[in-house]
């Protein structure tokens, strides 16, 4: 709670309002552009267009800042002192820096001269006002232009129709039929997690190191990948070496016994140490392993099999006794035999990783 005698904070655009010369051009406009469209339908480029208004300078002074003045036009003139953006008619920015008027005009001074002793001693504005359509014209390019080749502005203004899908792309997710596939369901993975992970999605194979890099950064856990993990596979009867079948020579194509084991199929990706509600989360079903599962698939399909091993902390490896109570508030993982919990005499002195199941098992 703050004190009586603490100042109360004021906006950014309050302060933009009150003292334009203190921020630069691009940025007061980017400011407004937002402000002016905040809780409407329309884009920050409508509000642009509709209620921002560029006028010429009449100074022949040397310019302090990039604003030379800024003036709000209200609907209904109140004495309220906060202005809200419904409130606005249109909002007029005199920038100092360039223009068909002032010192920095293309014009000569002349015309600058003339229409200032017009507006000083006839109160005649029209022909500023003329020149004025010229200038929010060329204003508005500039400002659009400076804002077009600059990324993090675009995906500010409209994320998901401009910037990301040109990101999304580089890893061929681009078209309209791809997006939005992983969102579903409670485990669902954004576009926007994606496109983060464009360049190593765009890879036709992604190594161990960039996939624990990327399961890391998504999650936020620890993560190790251990690739070429051996695994026994059924061997279907038609490839068994059979008495009195051809091409059974012995130590080259000759088979014996049911399975076979094999290193090129399987991964094994451990997470952790996790504590009790993380490791909730990434159990069969939940939304940790959902997402787990969805990234895994859009890495490598379905030619690989992973194995998941969850290493759970060893001060949530929770202990259960007959009759027992319920975990309560301090420790709301509910009791899951085998998984997070065990039946033991002592407390745990090492990281419990019995928590095994598999993605895309063949066997």
């Amino acid at each position: 709670m703050s004190t009586p005698q603490r100042r109360p904070a004021t906006g950014v655009i309050a302060q933009l309002l009150a003292a334009p010369h203190r921020f630069g051009f691009f940025q007061a406009v980017r400011l407004l552009e937002r402000w002016l469209v905040h809780g409407t339908e329309q884009g920050p480029s409508q509000g642009l267009e509709r209620r921002l208004r560029f006028r010429n300078s009449l100074s022949l002074g040397f310019p302090a800042s990039e604003i030379e003045a800024l003036r709000v036009r209200r609907r209904q003139e109140g004495t309220a002192d906060a202005v809200e953006p419904g409130d606005v008619e249109c909002i007029e920015v005199t920038p100092a820096f360039m223009g068909l008027l002032g010192s920095h005009g293309t014009l000569p001074l002349y015309y600058t001269e003339t229409l200032a002793r017009r507006e000083a001693f006839r109160k005649d504005l029209a022909a500023r006002a003329f020149l004025d359509i010229f200038q929010q014209r060329a204003v508005s390019l500039f400002y659009q232009a400076w804002k077009k080749h600059r990324l993090a502005l675009q995906y500010e203004a409209d994320r998901d129709n401009r910037f990301l899908p040109v990101v999304l792309a580089l890893a061929g997710l681009g078209q309209a039929a791809l997006r939005h596939r992983l969102r579903g369901g409670d485990g669902g993975v954004h576009d926007e997690s994606l496109a983060c992970f464009a360049g190593m999605l765009q890879q036709r194979t992604v190594p161990p190191g960039a996939l624990r890099q990327l399961l890391c950064e998504y999650f936020g856990v620890p993560v190790e990948i251990e690739p070429f993990v051996g695994h026994w596979y059924p061997l279907p009867e038609t490839a068994a070496t059979r008495l009195g079948m051809r091409h059974g020579v012995l130590g080259l194509d000759a088979v014996m016994g049911p399975r076979v084991w094999q290193r090129d199929l399987r991964l094994r990706v451990v997470l952790g140490p996790l504590d009790g509600r993380t490791f909730q989360r990434f159990l069969p079903r939940g939304s940790g392993a959902q997402a787990l599962e969805k990234l895994l698939t859009l890495l490598t399909g379905v030619t690989l099999e992973y194995e998941i091993r969850l290493r759970l902390r060893k001060e949530d490896a929770l202990g259960v006794t007959l009759g027992g109570t319920d975990p309560g508030p301090a420790r709301p993982v509910a009791h899951r035999l085998g998984w997070n919990t065990f039946l033991r005499t002592c407390p745990e002195t090492r990281d419990r990783d019995d928590a095994v199941y598999e993605i895309h098992a063949t066997s």
